[in-house]
């Protein structure tokens, strides 16, 4: 098979990423020394990591898996490279809610470390089903232009109140939480129109994209800082879901090199919309009023510095999950199978009213660190924060500390099982399935609770059962040849 040149694998551009973050660990570490919560051992685990990660992408190489793809992504930028920031920066608004120091982070290391291996083996274990994007070739896809029509559906409950429907706020919030999802809706649209990116013509291509990007800029500009980054991962799982690995043209990765400075503002911007905005659901003159204070100069020279501060708080995912680790007694409440129980019941089976009063685990944590009292759902709003654990922290704290070892194998385990029994009859199902698959995986390494994680599930469900049938094929008959 004939490689293209100007294109570079996505396990090649992990490779050297992950090789130049050890490499600017070290010389981090050499100009600066030891800092507030990262000492020499904390180097020592990193590069541990690091060698791990390596490991795991040059077998990737061999027997291609986008699960181990994602899970190594995850590593390199928001594990390896925040102990890299937290050597350049020392700030982290999590570590401040309980008293925290390189002892902690470290046995956080140790644990990710250890439990990365469990989590690989359960992964790998099952192999990898062998392609069947050949049948791709064997269906048509009609009514493309539907899909237009698709995506206005969810630009609907997107903006109803743009259109005097903000009475049905409730109800419709309800709908868009549990049954009608935008996020998923455009999920379904990218992978059908990379799958069949030769057959859909150019304009409904168009109309798509503008449709995505003109959403990315709505809720960046009402205070979302993740738009842009949830766009790039729909893409991601798509192209891993129907390959099986991603080869990224070296055009797009200068083009992706200059817009990450830009990515960086438009993250310093919806920052600083966040709070200032007392309507963060709508855009309106007071979205353009606020945006006038923004001083962009101001924020790309002398305040770059603490833009960035910013920049990796946000991702240290690492920081949420080391703290809920070092945490886990005071947190031991809130982390337990009848919490979740109370949780489940109240946020997802009683939709507009609650039996427990309790928030979702990710609302929760809150009154413990924050000393707010008993978590209490009717009182999340008074002081919104919904905090990510990660699938390291949260299975420490709710399975037990190092017991969890074995459910974090299990789950490794059923996901790759799952992955390879699906019925690939419809070709288009069967791939937006196996991308809805890296979605939610991906969700649980970046957990914010199984309960918010069960939540979304629920909600594709019904998205996926709603509008599956908007996507409409025929099969391609072999021609007979026999006179």
């Amino acid at each position: 098979m004939i490689q293209d040149k100007k294109a570079m694998d996505l396990n090649n551009i992990l490779k050297v990423s992950n090789l130049g973050i050890l490499i600017l660990l070290w010389y981090s570490y050499y100009k600066n020394g030891e800092a507030l919560y990262v000492n020499f051992n904390t180097i020592l685990l990193g590069t541990v990591l690091s060698l791990q990660i390596g490991v795991f992408l040059f077998l990737e190489k061999r027997k291609r898996d986008p699960f181990v793809i994602l899970l190594c992504l995850q590593m390199i930028f928001y594990f390896s490279l925040r102990i890299v920031t937290l050597l350049n920066y020392s700030f982290s608004n999590v570590f401040l809610r309980f008293p925290f120091t390189a002892i902690n982070l470290n046995y956080a290391l140790a644990f990710i470390i250890i439990a990365n291996l469990v989590f690989y083996l359960g992964l790998t274990i099952n192999g990898i089903r062998p392609s069947v994007l050949d049948q791709v070739v064997k269906v048509i896809p009609v009514k493309t232009n539907f899909i237009l029509f698709f995506i206005a559906i969810g630009y609907f409950f997107a903006f109803y109140n743009v259109i005097g429907l903000g009475g049905l706020e409730t109800i419709m919030g309800m709908i868009q939480s549990l049954i009608v999802n935008l996020g998923t809706m455009l999920f379904m649209a990218i992978v059908y129109l990379f799958l069949f990116r030769d057959v859909v013509s150019s304009k409904v291509k168009n109309v798509v994209l503008f449709g995505v990007l003109f959403l990315v800029l709505i809720q960046t500009l009402t205070g979302s800082r993740a738009a842009i980054l949830t766009l790039i991962n729909y893409i991601l799982f798509a192209l891993l879901a129907i390959q099986d690995h991603i080869r990224v043209k070296k055009k797009i990765l200068v083009l992706f090199s200059i817009l990450l400075p830009i990515m960086i503002i438009v993250f310093a911007v919806s920052t600083f919309l966040r709070p200032r905005l007392e309507n963060r659901r709508a855009i309106g003159n007071e979205t353009f009023e606020v945006l006038k204070e923004f001083d962009i100069k101001k924020a790309a020279t002398e305040g770059f510095d603490l833009v960035l501060t910013g920049v990796f708080d946000r991702i240290g995912f690492l920081d949420y999950c080391a703290e809920t680790i070092s945490n886990s007694d005071k947190y031991s409440g809130i982390f337990n199978p009848w919490f979740y129980f109370k949780s489940i019941v109240d946020n997802i089976l009683t939709p507009g009213f609650s039996i427990f009063d309790t928030p979702r685990v990710a609302n929760a944590t809150t009154f413990v660190y924050n000393e707010r009292g008993t978590p209490s759902l009717s009182k999340v709003g008074e002081a919104y924060q919904s905090d990510e654990f990660t699938f390291y922290g949260e299975f420490y704290a709710l399975f037990g500390k190092w017991f969890a070892l074995v459910p974090i194998f299990f789950t490794g385990f059923f996901f790759k099982r799952i992955y390879l029994n699906l019925n690939p009859n419809n070709i288009y199902l069967f791939y937006l399935k196996r991308a809805i698959l890296l979605f939610i995986f991906y969700s649980t390494l970046n957990s914010f609770g199984l309960d918010w994680i069960l939540l979304d599930v629920i909600a594709i469900f019904f998205t996926y059962q709603i509008f599956k049938g908007f996507f409409k094929f025929d099969k391609i008959t072999p021609k007979n040849n026999n006179k």
